[in-house]
Parts: structure tokens; C-alpha cells; sequence
């Protein structure tokens, strides 16, 4: 028979079958078995709710009543005081150390057992050699620690960055959804009130109508007692009364014509309504519209700006202006708002008329204003402008401008800016139900921007109609 190894073999008989770990206050159930108490407590119950199934022979037990096992609690902790210096298998003191299997062993597990032909050196050499490596396993445990902390900030942040986003996006929705709600209701009262005044139209006029008929009816119904009464009568009254009865019976008949089909007239709710809501209901979704107005120190010598800063137009004449001023352009007819932008978005439209040869969008900051511009995207230009009266144009990062094909001529541009999108669009905005998209620009802007716009040369009257910054008109009281 085979040696069995005797601590070991007391481990396992001290161990729970449930979680293989020595028994902590141990309780032994009537068909024998002992587990610990907290795990035969989370065993499934048997249908009555106090009965639970032995898990090693399913035998019944009644948990509640069972008690600590003293005996076996005290053998649990007299086998943890026991020294941890000698080997398992053989009872033979662990003096020696398996470089390979990085294991301290006895000297039988060195020269007869698994770890024979390994590289062993003595268990105080291995111990005074460890010690030395202590420090620097130390620092290299910190550093562990140290970059696990930093990926865990990492991963915290993004976590955070995660939720902002998403709490951002779910504001969006409900802003955006709680716009077109507005609008849909908005809508649905001003059709319903065109219906309710059609309704009322319609009725107020075949209820008159009505009572015209009624009135008809009864003159009818007074003759033919008439009629009745008169066959008996002489034949002078007899005639006197049939003719006036015959007249008057004609004169009604002429009176009251067929009555025609009365028309309702009410918006057909067709694929083209459908569209026409969509574009009104796009529209409405753009932010409101920035109050722009046009900054004078910024504006080239030759441009004029009126008063309420709303209006520019470029003249033959030089204003008496300072060109050293580095916010102002020196060369090139343009000039740029008050207001500034740097997060969020925005909206504004300009009105360019008729006017031949313009360009408008965003400049940076940053952007040069001296000199001939290069307006491009690299410069911290993003425009869109038009030439000729007819040639539409965004001037993108090709040296040459890429020309728009449109099918109409704009009167009014609207300029919408988002930061969090990195966009800036570009619509004919003249129909105010109705935004055309024109272009777009895709860019992460960083950094403050402004409105831009370039009123251009007059070009000897031939381009000297203004731009102007829309503003809607009050609405009445």
C-alpha cells in the first residue's frame, strides 16, 4: 500500500466539499456530511422553504437546526498552526529551492521526485539572493501599479467621455424632437382652425340657404290650400285667385334655381403637402437667428457701414480710417462681425440681392487681413461667393475655386455653423420655408471664428449693391 501523504490528506478531510476551503464554523448535517455554515445556507431549499437536499447524498436536512460543530472547528484551527515548513509528500524539511519551478522543496523532491535534474540551490541561498531582488522588485511592482492606476484613469475618463456624450446626445434628441413636436402641434392647430373656418363658412352658408328653402316651402304649402279652396268658388273669384296663385307660383319657381354642390376648399394631404411640411419643419429645427451686425473697425477703407450695423456697401471714395489697425483689412473690400464664435451653433442669413460678385462664410481668428487674401480652408478661410451674377463658387483647398451647380439664383444666403458636427452649410435661404443646400464644409474648427464677408469691388456701379444682415420683421400685436 502507498504512502498517503498526511497532511495533505488532513486538508482535504478539513475542507468543504462546496467551496474546497477549510471549514469555517462548520456544521454537520443529520446524514453526516459537514460543510461550512454559510455555504449549506445558500443551497437551494426543498419546497417546504426549510428542508434543504445534502449535497453530497441529497439526504434531507433541516439547516436552521443544525448547530457549529465544536470538535471540528477546534481540529480547523489547530491544522492552521501547523508549521508549513516541511514537505507534504514526504514530511522532510523544505530546505532546498528549484530555480525552474521557482518552488522551495524537500531534498527527496530534489534527488527522486518531479523536480529532479532541475537547477536547485539551497533554500538560504535562494532567500539571501531574493532578499537582494526585493528592492527592485518593489519598483517594479510600483511601476505596475503606477501605469495600472494611469490606465484605469484612462479608462475612467473615457467612461466619463462615454456618458457626456451620450447624455449629450440624448438632450439633442429630446431638444430636436421637442422642436418638431412644437412645430407638428403648431401646424396641426392652424389646420385644424382653417378647417373649423371653412366648416363654419360652409355651414353658415347652407344653413341660409336652408332657410330660404323653408320660407319657399311654406308659400307653397299656403297655395295649394289655396288651390283646394278656390274649385268651389265663382268663376271671377275662381279666376282672380288661380292667376295670382299661378304667378306667384312662377316667380318662386324662378327664384329658387337647383342648388349646386357646395366646394370645400382644404389643403390636400398629399406626398407634396408631406414635403412642403418637411421643409418647414427643417427650417424650423435651425437655431434661431444670431443678431449679426457688421463691425466698422474691421472694414476695408472703401466700405461704408450704416448705422444700425446692418447694411455695407463699398463706395469710390476712401473713409478716413487708420489701415495700421491689424483687425482691419487694408486691401481686400471686406469686413467681419461684431460677434465672434467659438462653441455651439449658430445661424444667420445675408441678403445679397442682385448683387453680381460677393463672398461669405466664417474667417479664423487667427487669419491674416493684410494684403491680397488667399482665401482657403488651410488660411482660415471657408467660403462660399459668387461672380459675374451667375458663376456660384466654394472655395475649397484646390487652387481654383469648385464651382456649384444651382438651380435657381439665391437672394438670400443662410449660413449655419455647428462645432460639436464640425460643419458649416451653406442654403439659399430665399424662400424662408424652404432652404436649398448650396455647400458644405467638414472641419473640426478650434478656436474663436468670426462671420465673414467680402462685399467686394463696386466695379464703377456694377457692383455697388450692399450686403445685408437679414432680420426678420416684427411681428404685428
Amino acid at each position: 500500500m502507498s504512502k498517503k501523504p498526511l497532511i495533505q490528506g488532513m486538508h482535504q478531510d478539513l475542507s468543504c466539499p462546496i467551496c474546497l476551503k477549510l471549514f469555517q464554523s462548520p456544521v454537520t448535517a443529520e446524514c453526516g456530511h459537514t460543510f461550512c455554515q454559510d455555504c449549506l445556507s445558500k443551497v437551494p431549499k426543498e419546497e417546504d422553504g426549510k428542508s434543504t437536499g445534502c449535497p453530497t447524498c441529497q439526504a434531507i436536512t433541516k439547516v436552521e437546526q443544525l448547530c457549529i460543530n465544536q470538535q471540528m472547528e477546534h481540529l480547523v484551527e489547530s491544522f492552521r498552526q501547523v508549521p508549513r515548513d516541511h514537505c507534504e509528500e514526504h514530511l522532510d524539511p523544505l530546505s532546498v529551492y528549484c530555480e525552474q519551478d521557482r518552488q522551495v522543496i524537500c531534498g527527496v523532491c530534489a534527488s527522486l521526485g518531479k523536480h529532479k535534474g532541475h537547477n536547485i540551490i539551497t533554500a538560504a541561498e535562494a532567500h539571501q539572493r531574493m532578499k537582494k531582488q526585493l528592492p527592485q522588485q518593489q519598483v517594479q511592482l510600483q511601476e505596475a501599479q503606477v501605469r495600472k492606476e494611469k490606465t484605469i484613469a484612462l479608462l475612467n475618463r473615457q467612461i466619463a467621455e462615454v456618458e457626456e456624450t451620450v447624455s449629450r446626445f440624448k438632450h439633442q434628441v429630446s431638444e430636436q424632437l421637442g422642436v418638431m413636436r412644437a412645430f407638428l402641434g403648431a401646424l396641426e392647430a392652424s389646420l385644424g382652425r382653417e378647417a373649423e373656418r371653412v366648416q363654419q363658412q360652409a355651414t353658415d352658408a347652407l344653413q341660409n340657404e336652408s332657410k330660404t328653402m323653408n320660407r319657399y316651402l311654406d308659400q307653397l304649402r299656403q297655395m295649394e290650400v289655396v288651390l283646394r279652396e278656390v274649385q268651389d268658388e265663382p268663376q271671377t273669384e275662381f279666376l282672380r285667385k288661380y292667376c295670382m296663385v299661378a304667378s306667384r307660383l312662377q316667380k318662386i319657381l324662378g327664384e329658387s334655381p337647383p342648388i349646386a354642390r357646395m366646394d370645400i376648399q382644404l389643403p390636400i394631404i398629399s406626398d407634396e403637402f408631406k414635403f412642403q411640411v418637411w421643409r418647414k419643419m427643417f427650417r424650423a429645427l435651425m437655431p434661431a437667428l444670431e443678431n449679426l451686425t457688421f463691425d466698422p473697425d474691421t472694414a476695408q477703407a472703401n466700405l461704408v457701414v450704416n448705422e444700425n450695423g446692418k447694411r455695407v456697401e463699398c463706395v469710390d471714395h476712401k473713409q478716413a480710417v487708420s489701415t495700421d489697425d491689424p483687425q482691419r483689412f487694408d486691401k481686400s473690400n471686406c469686413l467681419v462681425s461684431h460677434q465672434s464664435f467659438s462653441q455651439g451653433e449658430h445661424y444667420w442669413e445675408v441678403i445679397v440681392s442682385d448683387k453680381p460678385r460677393w463672398a461669405l462664410g466664417l474667417i479664423s481668428a487667427e487669419a491674416g487681413r493684410k494684403g491680397r487674401l488667399h482665401a482657403t480652408p488651410s488660411n482660415g478661410f471657408w467660403l462660399v461667393g459668387c461672380k459675374e451674377g451667375k458663376t456660384y463658387e466654394a472655395h475649397v483647398e484646390h487652387k481654383d475655386p469648385q464651382s456649384l451647380k444651382l438651380e435657381g439664383k439665391p437672394s438670400r444666403i443662410g449660413v449655419y455653423l455647428s462645432f460639436d458636427d464640425g460643419i458649416l452649410a451653406f442654403y439659399d435661404a430665399s424662400d424662408e420655408d424652404n432652404l436649398v443646400p448650396m455647400f458644405a464644409f467638414h472641419e473640426r474648427f478650434t478656436g474663436t471664428v468670426y462671420p465673414f464677408f467680402d462685399v467686394c469691388w463696386h466695379d464703377k456701379g456694377k457692383n455697388s449693391q450692399p450686403l445685408v444682415i437679414y432680420t426678420p420683421e416684427p411681428e404685428g400685436p
